[in-house]
Protein backbone atom coordinates (compact mmCIF):
# COMPACT_ATOMS: atom_id res chain seq x y z
CA UNK A 1 0.00 0.00 0.00
CA UNK A 2 1.12 3.68 -0.86
CA UNK A 3 2.76 5.35 2.01
CA UNK A 4 0.82 9.23 3.24
CA UNK A 5 -2.76 7.95 1.57
CA UNK A 6 -5.87 7.16 4.24
CA UNK A 7 -7.18 3.68 3.22
CA UNK A 8 -10.56 3.36 4.35
CA UNK A 9 -12.44 -0.10 4.68
CA UNK A 10 -15.39 -0.97 2.71
CA UNK A 11 -18.13 0.43 4.67
CA UNK A 12 -21.59 -2.35 4.72
CA UNK A 13 -23.02 -1.98 1.29
CA UNK A 14 -20.18 -2.46 -0.16
CA UNK A 15 -19.10 -5.13 1.73
CA UNK A 16 -22.26 -7.28 0.22
CA UNK A 17 -21.39 -6.28 -3.50
CA UNK A 18 -18.22 -8.02 -2.72
CA UNK A 19 -20.13 -11.12 -1.38
CA UNK A 20 -21.69 -11.01 -4.71
CA UNK A 21 -18.75 -11.04 -6.63
CA UNK A 22 -17.46 -13.86 -4.48
CA UNK A 23 -20.74 -16.65 -4.17
CA UNK A 24 -21.59 -16.20 -7.77
CA UNK A 25 -18.77 -17.21 -9.98
CA UNK A 26 -19.38 -14.39 -12.12
CA UNK A 27 -17.59 -11.19 -11.44
CA UNK A 28 -19.60 -9.23 -13.41
CA UNK A 29 -22.88 -8.89 -11.23
CA UNK A 30 -20.63 -5.86 -10.20
CA UNK A 31 -21.42 -4.27 -13.25
CA UNK A 32 -24.24 -1.70 -13.78
CA UNK A 33 -24.83 -0.11 -16.79
CA UNK A 34 -27.35 2.87 -17.47
CA UNK A 35 -28.14 5.68 -19.64
CA UNK A 36 -29.53 9.09 -19.47
CA UNK A 37 -30.85 9.85 -23.29
CA UNK A 38 -32.75 13.45 -24.63
CA UNK A 39 -34.10 14.56 -28.34
CA UNK A 40 -32.15 17.42 -27.89
CA UNK A 41 -28.49 17.51 -29.43
CA UNK A 42 -25.40 17.22 -27.17
CA UNK A 43 -21.93 18.44 -28.07
CA UNK A 44 -19.92 15.70 -26.85
CA UNK A 45 -16.91 17.60 -26.42
CA UNK A 46 -18.24 20.04 -23.93
CA UNK A 47 -20.00 16.75 -21.61
CA UNK A 48 -16.36 15.31 -21.35
CA UNK A 49 -15.75 18.51 -20.21
CA UNK A 50 -18.71 18.59 -17.64
CA UNK A 51 -17.99 15.20 -17.13
CA UNK A 52 -14.54 15.51 -15.82
CA UNK A 53 -15.57 18.26 -13.76
CA UNK A 54 -18.53 16.01 -12.49
CA UNK A 55 -15.49 13.13 -11.02
CA UNK A 56 -14.19 16.24 -9.30
CA UNK A 57 -16.94 17.03 -7.46
CA UNK A 58 -18.04 13.52 -6.54
CA UNK A 59 -15.45 11.62 -5.19
CA UNK A 60 -17.01 8.31 -5.35
CA UNK A 61 -15.80 8.28 -8.64
CA UNK A 62 -11.96 8.61 -7.88
CA UNK A 63 -11.81 5.50 -5.09
CA UNK A 64 -8.94 3.10 -6.21
CA UNK A 65 -9.17 -0.20 -4.43
CA UNK A 66 -6.34 -1.95 -2.74
CA UNK A 67 -5.57 -5.49 -1.11
CA UNK A 68 -3.80 -5.01 2.10
CA UNK A 69 -3.00 -8.38 4.06
CA UNK A 70 -5.79 -10.34 1.89
CA UNK A 71 -8.40 -7.66 2.88
CA UNK A 72 -10.34 -5.23 0.70
CA UNK A 73 -9.25 -1.27 0.92
CA UNK A 74 -10.20 1.88 -0.58
CA UNK A 75 -8.66 5.02 -1.05
CA UNK A 76 -10.23 8.12 -2.78
CA UNK A 77 -7.90 9.67 -5.66
CA UNK A 78 -7.09 13.58 -5.73
CA UNK A 79 -7.80 13.67 -9.58
CA UNK A 80 -8.68 11.39 -12.08
CA UNK A 81 -8.77 12.79 -15.56
CA UNK A 82 -10.97 10.76 -18.97
CA UNK A 83 -9.92 11.73 -22.22
CA UNK A 84 -11.36 10.87 -25.51
CA UNK A 85 -14.45 9.30 -24.07
CA UNK A 86 -15.60 6.93 -27.23
CA UNK A 87 -18.49 8.39 -29.20
CA UNK A 88 -21.12 5.60 -30.91
CA UNK A 89 -23.18 5.86 -33.29
CA UNK A 90 -26.26 3.40 -33.88
CA UNK A 91 -28.13 2.94 -37.17
CA UNK A 92 -30.81 -0.03 -35.53
CA UNK A 93 -31.66 -1.16 -32.16
CA UNK A 94 -30.40 -4.41 -33.11
CA UNK A 95 -27.00 -2.64 -33.35
CA UNK A 96 -27.74 -0.78 -30.24
CA UNK A 97 -28.48 -4.08 -28.20
CA UNK A 98 -25.17 -6.17 -29.59
CA UNK A 99 -23.52 -2.99 -28.03
CA UNK A 100 -25.12 -3.62 -24.80
CA UNK A 101 -24.70 -7.39 -25.06
CA UNK A 102 -20.72 -7.04 -25.63
CA UNK A 103 -19.85 -4.53 -22.43
CA UNK A 104 -21.98 -6.45 -20.40
CA UNK A 105 -19.90 -9.26 -20.27
CA UNK A 106 -16.67 -8.34 -19.30
CA UNK A 107 -16.57 -7.34 -15.29
CA UNK A 108 -15.43 -4.10 -14.58
CA UNK A 109 -11.59 -3.32 -13.86
CA UNK A 110 -12.21 -2.16 -10.57
CA UNK A 111 -8.76 -3.76 -9.13
CA UNK A 112 -6.82 -1.57 -11.77
CA UNK A 113 -8.48 1.26 -11.49
CA UNK A 114 -11.19 1.57 -13.66
CA UNK A 115 -14.49 2.32 -11.62
CA UNK A 116 -16.53 3.80 -14.31
CA UNK A 117 -16.66 3.35 -18.32
CA UNK A 118 -18.45 6.50 -19.94
CA UNK A 119 -19.80 6.38 -23.62
CA UNK A 120 -21.24 9.42 -25.84
CA UNK A 121 -24.01 7.64 -28.27
CA UNK A 122 -25.82 8.47 -30.77
CA UNK A 123 -29.42 6.43 -30.98
CA UNK A 124 -30.93 4.85 -34.43
CA UNK A 125 -33.32 7.37 -33.50
CA UNK A 126 -31.07 10.44 -33.18
CA UNK A 127 -31.57 10.40 -29.34
CA UNK A 128 -28.18 11.99 -27.83
CA UNK A 129 -27.28 9.41 -24.94
CA UNK A 130 -25.07 8.79 -22.38
CA UNK A 131 -24.75 5.88 -21.05
CA UNK A 132 -22.39 4.37 -17.92
CA UNK A 133 -20.85 0.77 -17.34
CA UNK A 134 -19.46 1.44 -13.58
CA UNK A 135 -18.79 -0.84 -10.33
CA UNK A 136 -21.27 -1.64 -8.09
CA UNK A 137 -18.98 -1.09 -5.31
CA UNK A 138 -18.81 2.83 -5.76
CA UNK A 139 -22.33 3.54 -7.18
CA UNK A 140 -26.10 2.10 -6.78
CA UNK A 141 -28.89 3.35 -8.86
CA UNK A 142 -29.79 5.95 -6.11
CA UNK A 143 -25.80 7.32 -6.24
CA UNK A 144 -25.97 6.69 -10.41
CA UNK A 145 -28.90 9.27 -10.16
CA UNK A 146 -27.36 11.97 -8.17
CA UNK A 147 -23.92 11.87 -11.06
CA UNK A 148 -26.63 12.37 -13.73
CA UNK A 149 -28.59 15.18 -12.55
CA UNK A 150 -25.30 16.72 -11.59
CA UNK A 151 -23.59 16.07 -15.36
CA UNK A 152 -26.36 17.68 -16.94
CA UNK A 153 -26.60 20.70 -14.43
CA UNK A 154 -22.93 21.00 -15.07
CA UNK A 155 -22.66 20.45 -19.16
CA UNK A 156 -26.12 23.14 -19.13
CA UNK A 157 -23.96 25.17 -17.11
CA UNK A 158 -21.07 25.45 -19.33
CA UNK A 159 -22.96 25.76 -22.54
CA UNK A 160 -25.37 28.84 -20.90
CA UNK A 161 -22.30 30.29 -19.22
CA UNK A 162 -24.08 30.08 -15.33
CA UNK A 163 -22.57 29.76 -12.28
CA UNK A 164 -22.00 26.13 -11.55
CA UNK A 165 -24.58 24.40 -9.19
CA UNK A 166 -23.66 23.31 -5.79
CA UNK A 167 -21.26 20.28 -5.53
CA UNK A 168 -22.94 17.04 -4.09
CA UNK A 169 -21.68 15.62 -1.02
CA UNK A 170 -18.48 14.00 -0.53
CA UNK A 171 -18.71 10.25 -0.23
CA UNK A 172 -15.59 10.05 1.58
CA UNK A 173 -17.14 11.51 4.76
CA UNK A 174 -20.25 9.01 4.65
CA UNK A 175 -18.05 6.17 4.69
CA UNK A 176 -16.32 7.62 7.64
CA UNK A 177 -19.41 7.67 9.65
CA UNK A 178 -20.75 4.17 7.80
CA UNK A 179 -17.28 2.56 9.26
CA UNK A 180 -17.79 4.05 13.19
CA UNK A 181 -21.40 2.37 12.87
CA UNK A 182 -20.09 -0.91 11.40
CA UNK A 183 -17.29 -1.00 13.85
CA UNK A 184 -19.66 -0.77 16.86
CA UNK A 185 -19.70 -4.44 18.52
CA UNK A 186 -22.13 -3.42 20.78
CA UNK A 187 -24.52 -2.19 18.19
CA UNK A 188 -24.15 -4.91 16.48
CA UNK A 189 -24.49 -7.60 19.04
CA UNK A 190 -27.78 -5.43 19.19
CA UNK A 191 -28.92 -6.16 15.55
CA UNK A 192 -27.85 -9.98 15.67
CA UNK A 193 -30.43 -10.08 19.15
CA UNK A 194 -33.08 -8.36 17.19
CA UNK A 195 -33.05 -11.10 14.07
CA UNK A 196 -32.32 -13.52 16.35
CA UNK A 197 -35.39 -13.35 18.47
CA UNK A 198 -37.49 -12.42 15.16
CA UNK A 199 -36.65 -15.51 13.64
CA UNK A 200 -36.83 -17.61 16.58
CA UNK A 201 -40.44 -16.65 17.06
CA UNK A 202 -41.47 -16.81 13.24
CA UNK A 203 -42.52 -20.20 11.63
CA UNK A 204 -40.19 -21.43 8.59
CA UNK A 205 -41.30 -19.33 5.44
CA UNK A 206 -41.15 -20.27 1.85
CA UNK A 207 -39.26 -19.73 -1.32
CA UNK A 208 -42.31 -17.58 -3.00
CA UNK A 209 -41.50 -17.01 -6.60
CA UNK A 210 -43.01 -14.87 -9.26
CA UNK A 211 -43.68 -17.20 -11.71
CA UNK A 212 -46.45 -19.12 -9.36
CA UNK A 213 -46.77 -22.00 -7.65
CA UNK A 214 -47.23 -24.28 -10.70
CA UNK A 215 -43.24 -23.76 -11.63
CA UNK A 216 -42.42 -27.41 -12.43
CA UNK A 217 -38.65 -26.76 -10.52
CA UNK A 218 -40.74 -25.56 -7.55
CA UNK A 219 -43.25 -28.29 -7.53
CA UNK A 220 -39.95 -30.80 -7.70
CA UNK A 221 -38.42 -28.97 -4.17
CA UNK A 222 -41.99 -29.17 -2.73
CA UNK A 223 -42.70 -32.35 -3.20
CA UNK A 224 -39.14 -33.15 -1.11
CA UNK A 225 -40.34 -31.16 1.25
CA UNK A 226 -38.21 -28.01 0.58
CA UNK A 227 -39.13 -24.90 1.71
CA UNK A 228 -36.36 -23.47 -0.46
CA UNK A 229 -35.17 -23.30 -3.93
CA UNK A 230 -32.38 -24.06 -5.13
CA UNK A 231 -29.49 -21.44 -6.00
CA UNK A 232 -28.14 -21.56 -9.38
CA UNK A 233 -24.35 -20.25 -9.40
CA UNK A 234 -23.36 -21.36 -12.45
CA UNK A 235 -26.52 -20.99 -15.07
CA UNK A 236 -27.79 -17.64 -13.45
CA UNK A 237 -27.90 -15.93 -16.64
CA UNK A 238 -30.48 -13.11 -16.45
CA UNK A 239 -32.93 -10.68 -19.01
CA UNK A 240 -34.34 -7.47 -17.83
CA UNK A 241 -37.50 -5.86 -18.44
CA UNK A 242 -39.10 -2.49 -17.98
CA UNK A 243 -43.09 -2.12 -17.46
CA UNK A 244 -44.88 0.88 -16.11
CA UNK A 245 -47.22 1.82 -13.45
CA UNK A 246 -49.10 4.62 -15.22
CA UNK A 247 -49.32 7.62 -14.01
CA UNK A 248 -52.97 7.55 -12.98
CA UNK A 249 -52.29 4.29 -10.68
CA UNK A 250 -49.17 6.19 -9.47
CA UNK A 251 -51.04 9.40 -8.15
CA UNK A 252 -53.33 6.94 -6.57
CA UNK A 253 -50.74 5.37 -4.34
CA UNK A 254 -48.80 8.41 -3.66
CA UNK A 255 -52.26 9.51 -2.24
CA UNK A 256 -53.42 6.73 -0.84
CA UNK A 257 -49.98 6.88 1.53
CA UNK A 258 -50.04 10.75 1.77
CA UNK A 259 -54.07 10.30 3.09
CA UNK A 260 -52.89 7.38 5.49
CA UNK A 261 -49.04 8.44 6.47
CA UNK A 262 -47.53 5.37 5.11
CA UNK A 263 -44.31 5.20 3.59
CA UNK A 264 -44.85 4.81 -0.68
CA UNK A 265 -41.94 2.03 -0.10
CA UNK A 266 -43.75 -0.10 2.19
CA UNK A 267 -47.07 0.38 0.28
CA UNK A 268 -45.23 -0.80 -2.81
CA UNK A 269 -43.41 -3.72 -1.15
CA UNK A 270 -45.91 -5.19 0.89
CA UNK A 271 -48.31 -5.35 -2.47
CA UNK A 272 -45.46 -6.76 -4.02
CA UNK A 273 -44.96 -9.58 -1.22
CA UNK A 274 -49.13 -10.15 -0.97
CA UNK A 275 -49.08 -10.59 -4.87
CA UNK A 276 -45.84 -13.19 -4.90
CA UNK A 277 -47.70 -14.97 -2.02
CA UNK A 278 -51.35 -15.28 -3.37
CA UNK A 279 -49.84 -16.38 -6.59
CA UNK A 280 -48.46 -18.99 -4.41
CA UNK A 281 -51.14 -20.55 -3.25
CA UNK A 282 -51.39 -17.77 -0.35
CA UNK A 283 -48.29 -18.59 1.11
CA UNK A 284 -48.52 -17.26 4.80
CA UNK A 285 -44.77 -16.68 5.66
CA UNK A 286 -42.34 -15.40 3.05
CA UNK A 287 -38.54 -13.59 3.63
CA UNK A 288 -38.05 -11.36 0.83
CA UNK A 289 -35.20 -8.79 0.20
CA UNK A 290 -35.75 -5.25 0.54
CA UNK A 291 -32.22 -2.83 -0.79
CA UNK A 292 -33.26 -0.03 1.06
CA UNK A 293 -31.71 2.94 0.21
CA UNK A 294 -30.13 4.08 3.64
CA UNK A 295 -29.86 7.61 3.09
CA UNK A 296 -31.74 9.22 5.84
CA UNK A 297 -30.42 12.35 6.34
CA UNK A 298 -30.52 15.23 3.70
CA UNK A 299 -26.79 15.54 2.70
CA UNK A 300 -26.58 11.28 2.47
CA UNK A 301 -29.78 12.47 0.01
CA UNK A 302 -27.33 14.69 -2.14
CA UNK A 303 -24.72 12.55 -2.01
CA UNK A 304 -23.72 9.77 -4.64
CA UNK A 305 -21.92 6.60 -3.70
CA UNK A 306 -22.74 3.25 -2.82
CA UNK A 307 -25.29 3.23 0.48
CA UNK A 308 -28.07 0.75 -0.44
CA UNK A 309 -27.95 -2.17 1.83
CA UNK A 310 -30.13 -5.34 1.35
CA UNK A 311 -32.40 -6.35 4.81
CA UNK A 312 -34.34 -9.46 5.10
CA UNK A 313 -38.25 -8.45 5.89
CA UNK A 314 -39.70 -11.34 6.88
CA UNK A 315 -43.69 -11.03 6.50
CA UNK A 316 -46.15 -12.50 7.25
CA UNK A 317 -50.10 -12.36 6.12
CA UNK A 318 -53.25 -13.34 7.60
CA UNK A 319 -55.48 -13.89 5.74
CA UNK A 320 -58.63 -13.51 7.93
CA UNK A 321 -57.96 -10.55 8.75
CA UNK A 322 -58.25 -7.59 6.04
CA UNK A 323 -55.36 -5.57 3.71
CA UNK A 324 -55.11 -2.64 6.26
CA UNK A 325 -54.72 -5.04 9.17
CA UNK A 326 -52.13 -6.63 7.48
CA UNK A 327 -50.51 -3.84 6.21
CA UNK A 328 -50.70 -2.09 9.78
CA UNK A 329 -48.72 -4.66 11.34
CA UNK A 330 -46.46 -5.08 8.80
CA UNK A 331 -45.34 -1.52 8.61
CA UNK A 332 -44.75 -1.34 13.13
CA UNK A 333 -42.78 -4.68 11.80
CA UNK A 334 -40.69 -2.09 9.43
CA UNK A 335 -39.93 0.50 11.91
CA UNK A 336 -38.21 -2.17 14.10
CA UNK A 337 -36.38 -3.55 11.07
CA UNK A 338 -34.98 -0.46 9.96
CA UNK A 339 -33.57 0.28 13.77
CA UNK A 340 -30.88 -2.98 12.82
CA UNK A 341 -30.33 -2.51 8.88
CA UNK A 342 -26.85 -2.14 9.87
CA UNK A 343 -26.49 -6.25 10.17
CA UNK A 344 -24.36 -7.71 7.79
CA UNK A 345 -26.20 -9.64 4.81
CA UNK A 346 -23.78 -12.82 4.79
CA UNK A 347 -24.34 -12.80 8.69
CA UNK A 348 -28.46 -12.82 8.72
CA UNK A 349 -28.31 -15.51 6.18
CA UNK A 350 -26.05 -17.43 8.48
CA UNK A 351 -28.62 -16.92 11.13
CA UNK A 352 -31.89 -17.96 8.84
CA UNK A 353 -30.13 -21.39 8.01
CA UNK A 354 -28.98 -21.93 11.51
CA UNK A 355 -31.83 -21.33 12.56
CA UNK A 356 -34.29 -22.98 10.49
CA UNK A 357 -31.61 -25.88 9.73
CA UNK A 358 -31.61 -25.23 6.51
CA UNK A 359 -28.78 -25.62 3.27
CA UNK A 360 -26.65 -22.94 2.59
CA UNK A 361 -27.74 -24.08 -1.10
CA UNK A 362 -31.05 -23.03 -1.30
CA UNK A 363 -32.79 -19.97 -0.72
CA UNK A 364 -36.06 -18.59 0.41
CA UNK A 365 -35.46 -15.48 -0.84
CA UNK A 366 -37.46 -15.47 -4.12
CA UNK A 367 -37.46 -11.71 -4.65
CA UNK A 368 -35.47 -8.84 -3.63
CA UNK A 369 -37.30 -5.01 -4.54
CA UNK A 370 -35.48 -1.37 -4.41
CA UNK A 371 -37.64 1.29 -4.00
CA UNK A 372 -35.86 4.48 -6.06
CA UNK A 373 -37.01 8.06 -6.14
CA UNK A 374 -35.18 10.20 -8.35
CA UNK A 375 -35.71 13.57 -10.59
CA UNK A 376 -34.44 13.24 -14.04
CA UNK A 377 -33.11 16.27 -15.58
CA UNK A 378 -36.21 18.05 -17.58
CA UNK A 379 -36.67 16.23 -21.60
CA UNK A 380 -34.11 13.31 -20.64
CA UNK A 381 -34.93 9.60 -20.22
CA UNK A 382 -33.19 7.34 -17.65
CA UNK A 383 -32.85 3.43 -18.37
CA UNK A 384 -31.17 0.47 -16.70
CA UNK A 385 -29.76 -2.63 -18.27
CA UNK A 386 -29.45 -6.13 -17.35
CA UNK A 387 -25.80 -6.77 -16.85
CA UNK A 388 -27.07 -10.69 -17.70
CA UNK A 389 -26.06 -12.15 -14.14
CA UNK A 390 -27.62 -12.15 -10.98
CA UNK A 391 -27.15 -13.90 -7.71
CA UNK A 392 -30.97 -14.23 -6.67
CA UNK A 393 -33.87 -15.49 -8.87
CA UNK A 394 -35.29 -11.92 -9.33
CA UNK A 395 -34.83 -8.44 -9.03
CA UNK A 396 -37.04 -5.64 -8.85
CA UNK A 397 -36.15 -2.36 -9.05
CA UNK A 398 -39.51 0.53 -9.05
CA UNK A 399 -38.17 3.49 -10.52
CA UNK A 400 -40.43 6.82 -9.56
CA UNK A 401 -39.98 9.53 -11.42
CA UNK A 402 -40.82 12.27 -8.90
CA UNK A 403 -41.52 15.18 -11.36
CA UNK A 404 -43.60 12.46 -14.18
CA UNK A 405 -45.38 10.85 -10.67
CA UNK A 406 -44.76 7.55 -12.61
CA UNK A 407 -43.03 4.73 -11.31
CA UNK A 408 -40.99 1.95 -13.98
CA UNK A 409 -40.53 -1.20 -12.69
CA UNK A 410 -37.05 -3.06 -13.87
CA UNK A 411 -37.67 -6.65 -13.32
CA UNK A 412 -33.89 -8.80 -14.10
CA UNK A 413 -34.75 -12.08 -13.62
CA UNK A 414 -32.73 -15.63 -13.46
CA UNK A 415 -34.31 -17.04 -17.29
CA UNK A 416 -33.48 -20.72 -15.75
CA UNK A 417 -36.59 -20.29 -14.15
CA UNK A 418 -38.73 -17.70 -15.45
CA UNK A 419 -39.22 -15.54 -18.96
CA UNK A 420 -40.94 -12.63 -19.93
CA UNK A 421 -44.60 -14.17 -20.22
CA UNK A 422 -44.32 -14.77 -16.05
CA UNK A 423 -42.95 -10.95 -15.26
CA UNK A 424 -46.12 -9.59 -17.40
CA UNK A 425 -48.47 -12.44 -15.83
CA UNK A 426 -47.05 -11.07 -12.33
CA UNK A 427 -47.21 -7.45 -13.27
CA UNK A 428 -50.89 -7.45 -14.50
CA UNK A 429 -51.43 -9.44 -10.94
CA UNK A 430 -49.76 -6.99 -8.78
CA UNK A 431 -51.54 -3.63 -10.38
CA UNK A 432 -55.01 -5.28 -9.85
CA UNK A 433 -53.57 -5.68 -5.91
CA UNK A 434 -52.45 -2.14 -6.05
CA UNK A 435 -55.86 -1.11 -7.31
CA UNK A 436 -58.25 -3.51 -5.70
CA UNK A 437 -56.64 -2.79 -1.81
CA UNK A 438 -56.70 0.91 -2.77
CA UNK A 439 -60.49 0.68 -3.54
CA UNK A 440 -61.03 -0.95 -0.53
CA UNK A 441 -58.96 -1.17 2.34
CA UNK A 442 -60.97 -3.31 4.50
CA UNK A 443 -60.86 -6.61 1.86
CA UNK A 444 -60.22 -9.45 3.12
CA UNK A 445 -56.78 -11.14 2.25
CA UNK A 446 -58.74 -14.12 0.97
CA UNK A 447 -61.46 -11.76 -1.44
CA UNK A 448 -58.37 -10.90 -3.38
CA UNK A 449 -59.22 -13.01 -6.47
CA UNK A 450 -56.15 -12.55 -9.11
Amino acid sequence: MKKDIKYYELNPSQEVVKLQCKYTLHKRVINIITSMSTNDELDFKLMEKAFNLVVERNDCLRIYFAKHNGKLMQYFRDKVVFENIPVQKFSSQEEFDCFINKIKVKPIEYMKGKVIEPYFIVTHDNKYMVLFKLCHLILDVYGINVIYKDLFEVYDALKNNKELPAAPGSFEEIVKKDLIRKNDKVLYEKHREFFTNLLNNRPEPYYSGLHGSNHKLWQKRLAKKNRTMKMFFIKNDTEGFALPINSETTKRVMQYCKDTGVSPANFLMYTCNLTTSIMNDKIENILPLELSNCRGTITEKKCAGTKVQSIGCYTTFDYNKSFIDNFKAYCDQQVQIYKHIGFADMDFEMLVHKTYNSSFLGTYYSVTYSFIPFTCPAGTEFRVYSNGKCALPAYIAQLYDVDKNEITMVYDIQTQIMNGQDVEKFHNNYLKVINLVIDNPEISLNDIKL
